[in-house]
């Protein structure tokens, strides 16, 4: 396994307190955790996981309040992680908004007060760049399937979808590794402002 440290031990904690969170038991109405700084954790009595990456994946740059100058420049981008028990869910825009939606129903929102997860969430949309000639239109937009990666690219033109093997990605013979890396990095930004409460 040739993958780096920092994203094992990233991905371990993440992995971590979302089981901590899901053990306090079922929760009757929506509870607000690590308000401070405008993020927030929630978990709500209907998970509403589907609702949120829906709309997520289906906004559009008007929404965004975007003026792109061609029809295929990526204004978002969503990675569906498929761990077998969860999905992970990273969505960027070029706008330096960014989310992390898990399917077991908690939510991390609000960084676009930071400017770390900005940062993170623009390189992530750039990296994009690199990949889109790779990617296949689609209106398909479902999740993908266990231990397997997917992108979404959203541009005027429409979506376009990539996957590949998690094991690929793990052992840094995915060509969609460095897009995964970014991602991961949204991911580690949302992490370091939440120990830090």
């Amino acid at each position: 396994m040739k993958m780096t440290t920092g994203l094992i031990i990233g991905l371990l904690i993440l992995i971590t307190s979302i089981g901590l969170y899901a053990c306090k038991g079922k929760i009757q109405g929506k509870e607000k955790v690590n308000q401070e700084d405008n993020v927030t954790k929630t978990k709500v009595k209907d998970n509403p996981y589907p609702g949120l990456r829906n709309q997520a994946i289906n906004v559009t740059p008007e929404q965004l309040q975007l003026q792109l100058d061609n029809d295929n420049d990526i204004y978002g981008l969503v990675m569906d992680w498929n761990m077998g028990d969860a999905i992970v869910t990273v969505i960027s825009f070029k706008t330096g908004d960014a989310s992390v939606y898990l399917s077991t129903g908690q939510a991390f929102i609000g960084g676009y007060a930071h400017e770390t997860v900005i940062n993170a969430a623009k390189q992530f949309v750039a990296e994009g760049e690199k990949y889109l000639s790779k990617a296949t239109k689609t209106d398909n937009t479902e999740p993908t399937n266990e231990n397997k990666v997917d992108f979404y690219f959203l541009t005027k033109s429409g979506k376009y979808y990539i996957e590949d093997d998690f094991g690929k990605i793990e052992n840094e013979t995915s060509e969609l590794y460095g897009l995964f890396e970014s991602a991961n990095q949204v991911i580690t930004e949302y992490r370091l402002i939440t120990d830090k409460k």
